[in-house]
């Protein structure tokens, strides 16, 4: 095997390149949700992004079934890892909290965990191999 081929091989080329991308998809897709839903208090940017994600990785889990695949380093691990927000996630639910928000925050909750584990379920349902 010759250098070049496996640096493109290796996990950490994968999931940094992999990374790099769904960080970028991440910044792009959050402007086009906040453009789109201007003059909502509600930071739905993190939450549709955490449910498309989520369904991604489905999706990619549910292919493959070696968790070191490239494949799954790639896209999910990488490219997943980076455009899903769940610490951004997290500091909205708790500025909700502090700000007197708290339907808001719970709903927040309900959304992004309910949201993404149906969503990773559909990914699995639509692409499992077994």
């Amino acid at each position: 095997m010759n250098l070049l081929a496996y640096i493109i091989q290796h996990p950490v080329f994968l999931v940094g390149v992999g990374g790099a991308i769904g960080s970028n998809l991440r910044y792009g897709a959050g402007c086009l949700i906040r453009y789109a839903a201007v003059g909502s208090a509600m930071p739905i940017a993190t939450t549709a992004i955490n449910i498309v994600g989520s369904f991604v990785v489905g999706c990619v889990a549910a292919s493959v079934d070696d968790r070191l695949h490239p494949r799954y380093l790639f896209l999910g691990v990488g490219l997943c890892g980076g455009f899903t927000t769940f610490s951004t996630f997290s500091l909205e639910v708790v500025e909700g909290l502090q700000q007197g928000r708290t339907s808001e925050a719970f709903l927040l909750c309900v959304l992004n965990v309910l949201g993404g584990c149906l969503a990773l379920y559909a990914g699995f349902a639509l692409f499992q191999t077994k």
